[in-house]
């Protein structure tokens, strides 16, 4: 249908391919500067129609399973359930005595009428170098749990979150299903085995498989065999691509077609996007990866926390204190000071560039949907303490899982990991939060989700866990979320379970039926895709009528249906 002035969109475009103002130009990044400005009137155009698309959506898989006691996996968190099942492995906090540590508990904080583990009373690091609370992360923080799959196997049950329903989406294909981005969806690294996409639109992933991802990204922009010159040129060449977009952009909003009033409302905001989006790739790399590189080093390598790390945590020969580690020998107790670790840990590198790549797609309007990844923290720089106390003589190598970290070493290391993690998500939210398109934050328009392969179930001796199939979770942040919640239910525990010949009784997050529920018995994981799905603002939820979502959205606030509680085994 024609507007007023006789402009269509197709018109549009075709009069301006005549004119030479096209998204098809042979030079990078002319091409570049074209599809970006196209990328904005698309978004104008369906602003204008209501159809806004789907927020963004980045999912980070903690692939290898880590204990998240520390972290995400909330158990009691309102003063009304009934008080916890101990079991030692279920530990948030390190008691000590006369400076050195004695045993493991599970202690929290209240922030905001919740009761959160005992992280959150710390602080991590900025980009800029200094200390913030952990408590700005809980609001924008919600956690799902109680759910489980009922069956074993590491990628199985990652990829099973991820892709929940047979014939549907996956999570991130579904974002990008009703993306209105150039790319609809990207990965970075490969996740290999434990990658699940899927579009039912017939929507690609761009798998990223270089150490530079975003000029992996962007090298469908560059000529066919294009080297590092090419890039470099972008810089040089911006000037005469940005007036070329900028021109695109004039003209669209002069035609009077649909979505012009809105583009020239923010045409400013717009053209400061393209000018940045142009730009040389190289310089932006050269600030920001650094800059999550850091701020990810100092957070999980920081000693002295108040009950994690400012006391002597030397081993007593106890379960608690095992390392896991290979060659068949898995339990390590150290003879030295367990912190000393702590001095060379990392993460692995394409943590922090993945945050890096995900600030800068998402700055630039470039994509909706992004798989990132990160290893087991089991892996990250134990050779320190593990090599430093052989066991008969022998080096032995930490391996992929934690099945025999004790209570004490786990809340040590995994405390230190999430940490990492969590000062990255702050500063990923911080960027974000300073970027408005059309008048909305971009953090507000973002949904992340962090998932694993599943919980743990946590053995009562305290000498390490197993995989938790049936006590899943999942943690999910954006600016749309004002204040922490936890939706699902789980048992208070009481129950004895037997995985080998360990013994997993206690209060540990164990699944557990929502009354009044239209899930049947027991939820799986569909539950939890249901509800990050409805945060999405999709046109439909392809998951919703086998596992209604438990959060909704309530004048741009996400609210939970119905909170999560600790309730009573009827056996």
């Amino acid at each position: 249908m024609m507007n007023g002035k006789g402009m269509n969109r197709r018109l549009f475009l075709k009069g301006s391919l005549a004119s030479g103002i096209s998204t098809l130009i042979p030079s990078p990044v002319e091409r570049l500067a074209g599809v970006m400005a196209m990328g904005l009137i698309k978004q104008a155009q369906a602003e204008t129609a209501g159809v806004l698309g789907s927020r963004n959506y980045i999912n980070l898989l903690l692939a290898g399973a880590p204990n998240r006691y520390a972290f995400d996996q909330w158990m009691r968190t309102n003063s009304t359930d009934p008080n916890m099942s101990t079991n030692a492995m279920v530990a948030t906090a390190i008691e000590s005595s006369a400076g050195a540590a004695t045993v493991a508990k599970y202690q929290t904080i209240e922030y905001k009428n919740i009761l959160v583990p005992h992280m959150f009373s710390h602080s991590v690091f900025n980009g800029k170098g200094q200390l913030r609370p952990l408590t700005n992360l809980l609001d924008n923080m919600m956690v799902i749990r109680g759910y489980g799959s009922n069956m074993d196997g590491h990628p199985t049950n990652a990829t099973i979150q991820m892709a929940p329903l047979g014939g549907a989406s996956s999570i991130a294909g579904l974002a990008a299903d009703y993306s209105l981005k150039t790319f609809q969806a990207i990965q970075w690294p490969n996740r290999s085995t434990y990658g699940n996409y899927a579009s039912s639109k017939g929507r690609g992933l761009n798998k990223l498989g270089t150490d530079r991802p975003l000029h992996d990204l962007l090298a469908a922009f560059l000529p066919s065999g294009a080297a590092q010159e090419n890039v470099n040129k972008l810089v040089q060449r911006n000037s005469a691509a940005f007036d070329l977009a900028r021109t695109t952009l004039q003209t669209y909003v002069n035609s009077g077609s649909t979505g012009h009033q809105i583009l020239n409302q923010n045409m400013s905001s717009a053209l400061s996007l393209l000018k940045k989006g142009i730009n040389d790739l190289d310089s932006y790399w050269a600030e920001a990866l650094p800059r999550y590189q850091n701020l990810i080093q100092k957070s999980l390598q920081a000693v002295g926390l108040p009950g994690i790390s400012d006391m002597r945590l030397v081993g007593d020969g106890s379960v608690n204190w095992n390392i896991h580690v290979a060659d068949g020998n898995r339990g390590l107790a150290p003879t030295g000071d367990l912190r000393d670790a702590l001095a060379a840990r990392t993460l692995p590198s394409f943590l922090a560039e993945g945050f890096a790549l995900a600030e800068y797609v998402i700055k630039q309007g470039l994509t909706t949907s992004i798989e990132l990844y990160t290893d087991n923290q089991g892996t990250l720089a134990l050779n320190e303490i593990v090599n430093s106390n052989p066991i008969n003589g022998v080096v032995h190598s930490p391996i992929n899982d934690m099945h025999e970290t004790g209570s004490i070493s786990t809340v040590l290391l995994t405390t230190s990991y999430y940490r990492g993690i969590a000062a990255a998500i702050l500063e990923l939210a911080d960027q974000l939060k300073a970027t408005k398109v059309n008048g909305t934050d971009l953090w507000s328009e973002t949904v992340l989700q962090i998932t694993s392969d599943f919980g743990r179930s946590a053995r009562s001796s305290g000498g390490g866990s197993d995989h938790g199939f049936n006590q899943m979770l999942t943690s999910v942040y954006s600016g749309i979320i004002k204040s922490p919640f936890v939706v699902g239910n789980i048992y208070r525990g009481n129950r004895t379970f037997v995985y080998g010949s360990a013994d997993y009784a206690g209060t540990q997050g164990l699944r557990a039926p929502i009354a009044d529920y239209n899930h049947g018995d027991l939820p799986t994981p569909v539950m939890a895709a249901s509800s990050v799905a409805n945060l999405l603002r999709i046109k439909s939820n392809p998951y919703e009528n086998v596992a209604p979502p438990l959060v909704k959205e309530v004048n741009g606030q996400a609210v939970p249906v119905v909170t999560g509680k600790i309730v009573e085994d009827p056996s």
